[in-house]
């Protein structure tokens, strides 16, 4: 497994500069946003880190977690959401869980995003309905499958070893519907809400994973393969994703087919976790780290080299860049600094890529 980020993002900080493009084509910046002034704020930490961040499924807005601040009632971050061709306008801003947090080891599971039609946004447990601005509350790590079904997967029993899950679907406003008992340990890593199909980690025992595509309305379970991949959908739900281990001697990321389970195609040069699909495109951006062997020292560790935007379906790498970084204190650790690149996501039709960190916000479109 790759080493945490945050244990050698400090050494790593002077690789990174200003984004640049290293292979043939490549990234023009389209739009620049000050995160900080569209928050309005100033509760929360200097420095404004990002977490997370996702485009709408017309690609036109961006959902972005960022901030930590206390409040009587615990840590929180802001949810701002971002019009991306005009994002000098108004930007609506809500207050999230603080804990949705996707750094480079991946999301731990999937509880930040959009209803398929983008009138809904979930956010640690937190439902938002952005035109009539009505919230309701689900329980965390709850995903939406469709416009009007939302399901959590709980473990059962809720404390002490987890032995089974609880699959439970909700309405649109959050109102109990139904539930599914399934006799193994699930996690959701990720969402088709084109074919309401899930991507789940099964845990079988310590060490030992196995993947899952399911259909959650049907209540079956379509394919499971062993590894401990974050299988990402992409091409309108016909394709799953998953980037390699860094630390193995040549990690390559792959797609394969949903229904069959064939490898559509394997990149050629490294590619790694954490990555970001195109939900309706064969495009995903891939992240670059190389295992080294440090002189007198019986482990390997990681080099980030940058982020690479790959076409799965023509097996061509568009674009690579090396992002920015961003530094934020450790909130579990007084004293203790995290350095990270900028958190990054890929638009829905493949055309544009988004990173923000250190209350920045920037889009790039891929030149052919």
């Amino acid at each position: 497994m790759r080493l945490p980020f945050s244990t050698i993002g400090l050494a790593l900080a002077a690789f990174w500069g200003r984004p640049h493009v290293a292979h043939s084509g490549g990234l023009r910046q389209v739009q620049e946003v000050d995160l900080r002034k569209a928050a309005h704020a100033d509760n929360g930490l200097p420095a404004f880190p990002v977490f997370a961040l996702r485009f709408s499924p017309d690609g036109r807005k961006l959902a972005v977690i960022a901030d930590i601040y206390e409040t009587p009632g615990g840590r929180k971050s802001r949810l701002l959401v971002v019009d991306v061709d005009h994002p000098s306008e108004r930007t609506p801003q809500f207050e999230a869980e603080f804990g949705i947090v996707e750094d480079e080891n991946g999301r731990l599971a999937l509880n930040f995003g959009w209803s398929p039609s983008g009138d809904v946004i979930y956010a640690g447990g937190k439902v938002i309905h952005l035109e009539s601005g009505a919230m309701c509350e689900l329980p965390n790590q709850s995903v939406f499958i469709n416009d009007n079904v939302a399901i959590s997967s709980r473990g059962v029993p809720p404390s002490g070893r987890i032995l089974s899950t609880r699959v439970t679907f909700y309405g649109r406003n959050c109102e109990q519907q139904s539930a599914w008992d399934v006799p193994e340990v699930w996690l959701v890593k990720d969402v088709s809400t084109d074919r309401s199909l899930l991507s789940i980690a099964r845990y079988i025992s310590t060490g030992q994973v196995e993947t899952l595509i399911v259909d959650p309305l049907a209540r079956k379970v379509l394919q499971r393969r062993p590894g401990n991949l974050a299988w990402e959908f992409a091409e309108s739900g016909k394709a799953i994703c998953g980037g390699g281990n860094a630390l193995q001697p040549r990690p390559r990321a792959v797609c394969r087919n949903v229904d069959t389970g064939d490898v559509i195609r394997e990149m050629h040069t490294n590619g790694t976790e954490p990555i970001a699909t195109a939900a309706h495109a064969t495009r995903l951006v891939v992240s670059d780290y190389r295992r080294r062997k440090p002189l007198f020292d019986y482990e390997y560790r990681t080099i980030f080299k940058g982020r690479v935007v790959w076409d799965f379906g023509t097996g061509k790498e568009m674009a690579s860049w090396l992002p920015e970084s961003q530094t934020y204190p450790y909130v579990s650790s007084h004293g203790t600094e995290i350095t990270e690149p900028f958190r990054f996501a890929m638009s829905p039709n493949g055309q544009y890529v988004a990173e923000a960190g250190s209350g920045k916000l920037r889009i790039y479109k891929i030149e052919p």
